[in-house]
């Protein structure tokens, strides 16, 4: 299947199983205020699902500037997708925790994750405490994060869908001429994986996201932003409505764009992606790419390979 259809087939599976579920206004939290271009490629997907709903976004903001105010109860939340539930990265979980407590009767709906836990301890013990919300929804990217929520929750409170880059609209994914490049994206964080020489040695460059290689000032400021709001509710001496307001539009209107141009930008650079990441194969693919999937630490990228990108004529998978 040519890349544009296999974009719209996944497109139709959100829509289909996702739009049901989010029938009225609603916030949109723990967004990703940092400098993985992946993230923000999942931001934007989202945003421009949502952009076609008859409802309103009410509120929305990263896990340290949301407005964690009360809600009318039929506002719906919904909570950043990506490879983040579990406990590699600790902030969203305990994130997600936290508005699971604070808004019992509310519906909340994380969108397409995948699971990884490495204590089976702590694997136990959060499912249990969000499955003791009335109308607590989980979107899972792969089988076996499928599976594993399925133990835990009633299976009419977890959807399986593909990752929500997919939804990003045609006009952001302009395609350029050939090249004649090859790039080796291997992961630099946590989730890293030792890249066989004879990958190296087959492409032009190798590098992670270019933003993990140098963060673009406009990140920097952000974090600079972030700092000082921290700073500020230490303290808890200055009222910071207008500081919140003013990180979450200059993250939302300045560093998303830039962000996701950056990274259209890097990807159209080459003709032939190798890649441990998931979104390097994604927006590869988005852009119509030639494209070599190795794994990350976990397994995440096989498996949602086998779970959503068969079907694709782009994509081979090989071990690293």
């Amino acid at each position: 299947m040519n890349a544009q259809d296999l974009k719209k087939k996944l497109q139709s599976v959100i829509d289909s199983n996702l739009s049901p579920l989010i029938n009225n206004d609603y916030v949109y939290w723990d967004l990703p205020y940092h400098i993985n271009i992946g993230d923000t490629l999942i931001w934007q997907g989202t945003l421009d699902f949502l952009a076609d709903k008859p409802y309103k976004m009410l509120d929305y903001g990263s896990s340290a500037t949301a407005n964690l105010s009360a809600l009318d109860q039929d506002t719906v939340i919904l909570l950043h997708g990506g490879g983040n539930f579990g406990d590699i990265y600790g902030s969203s979980q305990n994130f997600r925790k936290s508005v699971v407590k604070r808004y019992p009767n509310n519906k909340i709906i994380v969108l397409p994750q995948t699971i990884y836990f490495e204590d089976k301890t702590r694997e136990t013990h959060d499912f249990q405490f969000f499955s003791e919300h009335k109308s607590f929804y989980l979107c899972v990217r792969d089988q076996a994060s499928y599976d594993l929520a399925c133990k835990y929750l009633a299976e009419n409170r977890v959807l399986f869908l593909p990752d929500m880059a997919f939804c990003i609209k045609d006009e952001m994914l302009k395609e350029t001429l050939s090249t004649g490049q090859k790039l080796l994206m291997s992961r630099i964080d946590v989730e890293a994986v030792a890249v066989d020489n004879k990958y190296v040695e087959q492409v032009d460059v190798q590098s992670d996201w270019p933003t993990f290689e140098k963060s673009p000032m406009s990140c920097n400021y952000l974090r600079l932003l972030l700092a000082i709001h921290r700073k500020l509710s230490k303290d808890g001496k200055v009222k910071q409505t207008l500081l919140v307001k003013y990180i979450n539009h200059f993250a939302m209107n300045h560093v998303r764009k830039q962000l996701i141009n950056t990274g259209v930008q890097f990807i159209n650079g080459f003709d032939v992606v190798y890649t441990t990441r998931l979104h390097g194969c994604i927006l590869s693919l988005l852009l119509d790419k030639e494209i070599v999937l190795l794994d990350n630490s976990y397994g995440k990228n096989k498996a949602y390979y086998d779970a959503w990108l068969k079907d694709s004529d782009n994509i081979k998978v090989e071990s690293c």
